[in-house]
């Protein structure tokens, strides 16, 4: 393997989790102007010059659009659709599946440390968990492990936001695990698309 494949390969693990968390209402949005298929023009203007997403600057908002659109650009209109007419918990399930297709490295978080926290009839989990999970990856994927301190930082307080803001966590400071329950609608799209083991991370059981 060359060293571009490694280093494409660590990315493509990471995935876009550095971007933020779900951004709900904005996802809504970004989704909706997706389904119209705009060229960058478009893109642009809808972005920046009208500014859809109501950001405080051009800057944030082009960083939290290209975040969203790593995210869902590629998961097929009956998606993007349904995103757009989703409820909030609907959303919340939609938005959390598509940055754990995103980034498997948080989806293995799922499957493996959250699930075995609830096995263990855990009430938490803590940032610790975060740590042995990611250290265990590096061994993996030495790439990670040269990120600056700043970035994994970052990482993790951005997957626990993820999890918050999705109801896997009753909030970012006390990571008490909640359960979660699939909506009969997202459920059958995801297996639509053929992703049961992004049911298995989320079901975490």
């Amino acid at each position: 393997m060359t060293p571009q494949q490694i280093n494409s390969n660590h990315k493509a693990y990471l995935g876009d989790l550095i971007g933020g968390s779900l951004m709900l209402s904005e996802a809504q949005l970004v989704a909706e102007l997706l389904l119209t298929e705009p060229d960058k023009q478009q893109w642009d203007d809808a972005i920046v010059e009208q500014n859809i997403l109501q950001k405080r600057s051009p800057a944030s908002a082009k960083r939290n659009a290209a975040t969203i659109k790593k995210r869902i650009a590629n998961l097929g209109e009956q998606f993007l659709s349904s995103l757009v007419n989703a409820n909030h918990e609907e959303a919340a399930q939609l938005m959390m599946a598509a940055t754990l297709i995103n980034s498997p490295l948080l989806a293995d978080f799922m499957r493996t440390v959250v699930m075995d926290a609830k096995r263990m009839y855990r009430e938490s989990i803590d940032i610790k968990d975060w740590e042995g999970f990611w250290e265990d990856k590096c061994r993996i994927y030495p790439e990670l492990a040269d990120m600056s301190e700043s970035s994994t930082y970052k990482i993790a307080q951005v997957a626990f936001k993820v999890m918050t803001d999705s109801g896997f966590l009753e909030s970012t400071k006390t990571k008490v695990l909640t359960n979660i329950y699939i909506t009969p609608d997202v459920r059958n799209l995801l297996v639509q698309m053929d992703q049961e083991d992004i049911i298995q991370a989320m079901e975490a059981y």
